[in-house]
Protein backbone atom coordinates (compact mmCIF):
# COMPACT_ATOMS: atom_id res chain seq x y z
CA UNK A 1 0.00 0.00 0.00
CA UNK A 2 0.92 3.65 -0.39
CA UNK A 3 1.90 5.65 2.67
CA UNK A 4 -1.07 7.25 4.47
CA UNK A 5 -3.05 9.73 2.38
CA UNK A 6 -1.02 12.75 3.47
CA UNK A 7 2.05 11.30 1.81
CA UNK A 8 0.55 10.09 -1.46
CA UNK A 9 2.27 12.30 -3.97
CA UNK A 10 2.88 12.46 -7.77
CA UNK A 11 6.24 13.86 -8.68
CA UNK A 12 8.26 14.34 -11.71
CA UNK A 13 11.86 15.19 -10.94
CA UNK A 14 13.25 15.91 -14.36
CA UNK A 15 16.72 17.27 -14.89
CA UNK A 16 16.74 18.18 -18.56
CA UNK A 17 20.08 17.82 -20.30
CA UNK A 18 20.25 18.43 -24.02
CA UNK A 19 22.62 16.79 -26.48
CA UNK A 20 22.95 17.74 -30.12
CA UNK A 21 25.23 15.90 -32.48
CA UNK A 22 25.70 14.00 -35.68
CA UNK A 23 25.63 15.12 -39.26
CA UNK A 24 22.66 16.49 -41.16
CA UNK A 25 21.27 14.01 -43.65
CA UNK A 26 18.44 16.20 -45.00
CA UNK A 27 16.47 19.30 -44.12
CA UNK A 28 15.73 19.67 -40.43
CA UNK A 29 19.12 20.29 -38.81
CA UNK A 30 18.82 21.19 -35.11
CA UNK A 31 21.24 23.79 -33.78
CA UNK A 32 19.73 24.66 -30.39
CA UNK A 33 16.88 23.86 -28.01
CA UNK A 34 15.03 26.43 -25.89
CA UNK A 35 12.11 26.34 -23.47
CA UNK A 36 13.07 23.34 -21.34
CA UNK A 37 12.05 24.25 -17.79
CA UNK A 38 12.02 22.46 -14.45
CA UNK A 39 8.67 22.40 -12.68
CA UNK A 40 7.87 25.09 -10.15
CA UNK A 41 10.08 27.83 -11.58
CA UNK A 42 9.31 31.28 -13.00
CA UNK A 43 8.88 32.09 -16.69
CA UNK A 44 12.60 32.61 -17.22
CA UNK A 45 13.58 29.52 -15.26
CA UNK A 46 15.77 31.62 -12.98
CA UNK A 47 13.98 31.20 -9.66
CA UNK A 48 11.57 29.08 -7.63
CA UNK A 49 7.92 30.09 -7.27
CA UNK A 50 5.99 30.29 -4.01
CA UNK A 51 3.67 27.46 -3.01
CA UNK A 52 0.22 27.99 -4.48
CA UNK A 53 1.54 29.98 -7.45
CA UNK A 54 0.74 28.89 -11.00
CA UNK A 55 3.54 27.42 -13.09
CA UNK A 56 3.97 29.53 -16.27
CA UNK A 57 5.61 26.71 -18.20
CA UNK A 58 3.79 23.46 -17.41
CA UNK A 59 0.09 22.97 -18.17
CA UNK A 60 -2.36 20.16 -17.49
CA UNK A 61 -3.72 19.88 -21.00
CA UNK A 62 -6.04 16.95 -20.33
CA UNK A 63 -7.53 15.43 -17.21
CA UNK A 64 -9.96 12.60 -16.62
CA UNK A 65 -11.44 11.39 -13.36
CA UNK A 66 -13.41 8.53 -14.87
CA UNK A 67 -10.73 6.34 -16.36
CA UNK A 68 -10.34 8.32 -19.57
CA UNK A 69 -13.95 8.08 -20.69
CA UNK A 70 -14.17 11.88 -20.91
CA UNK A 71 -12.24 14.95 -19.89
CA UNK A 72 -12.83 16.97 -16.73
CA UNK A 73 -12.06 20.67 -17.23
CA UNK A 74 -11.99 21.31 -13.46
CA UNK A 75 -8.50 19.80 -13.38
CA UNK A 76 -7.12 21.36 -16.58
CA UNK A 77 -5.07 24.52 -16.99
CA UNK A 78 -1.85 25.96 -15.58
CA UNK A 79 -0.37 23.67 -12.93
CA UNK A 80 0.05 24.89 -9.35
CA UNK A 81 3.14 24.68 -7.17
CA UNK A 82 2.66 22.38 -4.16
CA UNK A 83 3.40 23.96 -0.79
CA UNK A 84 6.72 22.72 0.54
CA UNK A 85 4.99 21.84 3.81
CA UNK A 86 3.01 19.21 1.90
CA UNK A 87 6.23 17.73 0.49
CA UNK A 88 8.43 17.61 3.60
CA UNK A 89 7.80 14.40 5.51
CA UNK A 90 5.36 13.14 2.90
CA UNK A 91 7.32 10.19 1.59
CA UNK A 92 7.79 11.96 -1.76
CA UNK A 93 11.07 12.69 -3.42
CA UNK A 94 11.94 16.07 -1.98
CA UNK A 95 12.04 19.38 -3.84
CA UNK A 96 15.44 20.53 -5.05
CA UNK A 97 17.11 23.92 -5.20
CA UNK A 98 16.04 24.20 -8.84
CA UNK A 99 12.69 22.38 -9.06
CA UNK A 100 9.46 21.86 -7.14
CA UNK A 101 6.42 19.61 -7.20
CA UNK A 102 3.47 20.85 -9.20
CA UNK A 103 -0.11 19.62 -9.30
CA UNK A 104 -3.18 19.90 -11.50
CA UNK A 105 -5.59 22.79 -10.86
CA UNK A 106 -8.48 21.83 -8.61
CA UNK A 107 -6.23 20.13 -6.08
CA UNK A 108 -7.39 20.37 -2.45
CA UNK A 109 -5.36 21.04 0.66
CA UNK A 110 -4.85 17.76 2.57
CA UNK A 111 -5.91 19.36 5.88
CA UNK A 112 -8.77 21.46 4.51
CA UNK A 113 -10.82 20.01 1.70
CA UNK A 114 -12.54 23.36 1.12
CA UNK A 115 -9.23 25.01 0.24
CA UNK A 116 -8.56 24.60 -3.49
CA UNK A 117 -5.62 25.82 -5.59
CA UNK A 118 -3.66 27.00 -2.57
CA UNK A 119 -0.74 24.58 -2.76
CA UNK A 120 -2.57 21.43 -1.75
CA UNK A 121 -2.10 18.21 -3.70
CA UNK A 122 -5.18 16.03 -3.24
CA UNK A 123 -6.83 14.96 -6.49
CA UNK A 124 -9.34 12.30 -7.53
CA UNK A 125 -7.86 8.97 -8.53
CA UNK A 126 -8.25 5.37 -7.41
CA UNK A 127 -7.19 2.30 -9.38
CA UNK A 128 -5.31 1.96 -12.65
CA UNK A 129 -8.48 0.93 -14.47
CA UNK A 130 -12.16 1.56 -13.98
CA UNK A 131 -14.47 4.51 -13.52
CA UNK A 132 -12.52 6.16 -10.68
CA UNK A 133 -9.06 6.21 -12.27
CA UNK A 134 -7.55 9.71 -12.27
CA UNK A 135 -5.39 10.64 -15.27
CA UNK A 136 -3.55 13.97 -15.57
CA UNK A 137 -1.60 14.96 -18.69
CA UNK A 138 1.16 17.52 -18.06
CA UNK A 139 2.61 19.26 -21.13
CA UNK A 140 5.65 21.47 -21.69
CA UNK A 141 6.06 23.17 -25.07
CA UNK A 142 9.67 23.72 -26.10
CA UNK A 143 11.42 24.85 -29.27
CA UNK A 144 14.08 23.27 -31.45
CA UNK A 145 15.92 25.90 -33.45
CA UNK A 146 17.63 24.99 -36.68
CA UNK A 147 17.63 25.04 -40.44
CA UNK A 148 15.13 23.48 -42.77
CA UNK A 149 11.80 22.19 -41.54
CA UNK A 150 9.97 19.07 -40.43
CA UNK A 151 11.61 16.14 -38.69
CA UNK A 152 15.03 16.74 -37.15
CA UNK A 153 17.58 14.47 -38.83
CA UNK A 154 20.67 15.05 -36.68
CA UNK A 155 20.94 13.48 -33.25
CA UNK A 156 19.06 15.14 -30.40
CA UNK A 157 18.72 13.79 -26.86
CA UNK A 158 17.04 15.05 -23.70
CA UNK A 159 17.88 13.42 -20.39
CA UNK A 160 15.16 13.32 -17.72
CA UNK A 161 15.25 12.38 -14.06
CA UNK A 162 11.68 11.80 -12.89
CA UNK A 163 9.61 10.93 -9.84
CA UNK A 164 5.82 10.52 -10.04
CA UNK A 165 2.90 9.51 -7.88
CA UNK A 166 1.72 7.04 -8.66
CA UNK A 167 2.92 6.17 -12.15
CA UNK A 168 3.96 8.03 -15.27
CA UNK A 169 4.48 7.69 -19.01
CA UNK A 170 6.53 10.12 -21.10
CA UNK A 171 5.82 11.00 -24.74
CA UNK A 172 7.36 13.40 -27.26
CA UNK A 173 5.01 14.99 -29.81
CA UNK A 174 2.22 12.41 -29.46
CA UNK A 175 -0.94 12.70 -31.51
CA UNK A 176 -2.89 15.63 -30.07
CA UNK A 177 0.23 17.05 -28.36
CA UNK A 178 -1.24 16.43 -24.91
CA UNK A 179 -4.82 17.48 -25.65
CA UNK A 180 -5.88 13.87 -25.10
CA UNK A 181 -4.46 10.73 -23.52
CA UNK A 182 -1.60 9.69 -25.83
CA UNK A 183 -1.77 6.35 -27.56
CA UNK A 184 1.08 4.21 -28.78
CA UNK A 185 4.35 3.32 -27.09
CA UNK A 186 5.69 5.72 -24.47
CA UNK A 187 9.31 6.87 -24.60
CA UNK A 188 9.67 5.90 -20.93
CA UNK A 189 7.42 4.91 -18.03
CA UNK A 190 7.53 4.03 -14.35
CA UNK A 191 5.32 2.89 -11.48
CA UNK A 192 5.30 3.48 -7.71
CA UNK A 193 7.53 6.46 -8.38
CA UNK A 194 6.58 9.02 -5.73
CA UNK A 195 9.46 8.29 -3.34
CA UNK A 196 12.26 7.65 -5.80
CA UNK A 197 13.63 9.14 -8.99
CA UNK A 198 14.55 7.38 -12.21
CA UNK A 199 16.31 8.52 -15.35
CA UNK A 200 15.38 8.31 -19.01
CA UNK A 201 16.85 9.60 -22.25
CA UNK A 202 14.60 10.83 -25.05
CA UNK A 203 16.48 10.55 -28.33
CA UNK A 204 15.76 10.38 -32.02
CA UNK A 205 18.54 8.00 -33.01
CA UNK A 206 20.56 7.84 -36.21
CA UNK A 207 19.32 10.12 -38.99
CA UNK A 208 16.37 11.12 -36.80
CA UNK A 209 15.00 7.58 -36.60
CA UNK A 210 15.43 4.37 -34.57
CA UNK A 211 15.17 6.18 -31.25
CA UNK A 212 12.31 6.51 -28.79
CA UNK A 213 11.34 10.06 -29.82
CA UNK A 214 10.83 12.14 -32.96
CA UNK A 215 11.73 15.82 -32.83
CA UNK A 216 10.90 18.58 -35.31
CA UNK A 217 12.13 22.05 -36.14
CA UNK A 218 9.93 24.54 -34.29
CA UNK A 219 7.55 23.82 -31.41
CA UNK A 220 7.73 20.40 -29.75
CA UNK A 221 5.72 18.95 -26.87
CA UNK A 222 7.01 17.00 -23.90
CA UNK A 223 3.93 15.20 -22.58
CA UNK A 224 3.88 13.33 -19.27
CA UNK A 225 0.87 11.30 -18.22
CA UNK A 226 0.53 10.91 -14.44
CA UNK A 227 -1.89 8.21 -13.32
CA UNK A 228 -3.16 8.73 -9.77
CA UNK A 229 -4.00 5.14 -8.82
CA UNK A 230 -3.75 5.39 -5.01
CA UNK A 231 -1.63 2.22 -5.33
CA UNK A 232 -4.64 0.17 -6.40
CA UNK A 233 -3.96 -2.38 -9.12
CA UNK A 234 -7.23 -2.78 -10.99
CA UNK A 235 -10.49 -0.92 -10.46
CA UNK A 236 -11.64 0.73 -7.25
CA UNK A 237 -15.04 1.83 -5.93
CA UNK A 238 -13.47 4.64 -3.90
CA UNK A 239 -14.08 8.25 -4.94
CA UNK A 240 -11.79 9.72 -2.29
CA UNK A 241 -9.05 12.18 -3.17
CA UNK A 242 -5.37 11.60 -2.46
CA UNK A 243 -2.09 13.28 -3.25
CA UNK A 244 -0.76 13.57 -6.79
CA UNK A 245 1.67 15.86 -8.60
CA UNK A 246 4.73 16.32 -10.78
CA UNK A 247 8.36 17.40 -10.28
CA UNK A 248 10.70 18.14 -13.20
Amino acid sequence: MKPHAFSIRSALAAALALGLGGAAYASGLATDVTGLYYTGVNSSGSGLLSGGATDPNWTVTYASTNGGSSSNSTYMGAAYVVNNSNVVGSGWTQNTTSSQWIVAPGAKDPTNGNSVNTGGDFLPGNGNTGSNEGIYVYTLAFTIVGTGHGTVTNAVSIGITISADDQYAIYVNPSGNGASIPTGTASASGTSAWNNSSSATLQNGTNGTNGNATFKIGTNYLVIVVDNTNSVNGSSSSTSTNASGLLV
